[in-house]
């Protein structure tokens, strides 16, 4: 969940399109991750996977061929995040070990209302970054 987390803050801080991009990917990775250790079950890991990783490498795709070839610069905030997240790793790999499923599956037994919750606040996150990939001034006009 820290990691979770820190994908989302790193996000806020990116200016890179690219790098935005990298870290939606990796946000979408460890929220699908973290859904199938919560529920044991991997359909909706794989339906979040499909449908907005899928979304995400057709815009990577197309971000590739729009961005010019400039250096990623990185700033302090950013490469703090970043050896955060690597040094915060260990932790929640020991934090996936030790779920029982007995406890989870109290907590989703009666209903997905909060699952079906948090997936639409993520589409929706989704959504504002595809807007704000596509309005972005540090594209160039491509003349075909």
């Amino acid at each position: 969940m820290l990691m979770i987390l820190l994908l989302s803050v790193t996000f806020m801080v990116m200016s890179h399109p690219m790098m935005m991009l990298m870290s939606v990917i990796l946000l979408t990775l460890f929220i699908s991750i973290y859904f199938y250790y919560l529920m044991q079950m991997s359909i909706i890991p794989l339906i979040m996977i499909l449908l907005i990783l899928g979304g995400m490498l057709i815009i990577f795709m197309y971000m590739v061929s729009l961005t010019p070839n400039n250096k990623i610069m990185f700033n302090n905030k950013t490469l703090f995040i970043l050896i955060l997240m690597f040094i915060l790793l260990p932790v929640n790999k020991m934090f996936f070990m030790n779920l029982e499923v007995t406890i989870l599956s109290k907590i989703f037994i009666f209903n997905f209302a909060n699952l079906i919750l948090l997936m639409m606040i993520y589409l929706i996150l989704a959504l504002t970054v595809v807007m704000k990939l596509t309005n972005s001034s540090m594209v160039p006009m491509k003349m075909t």
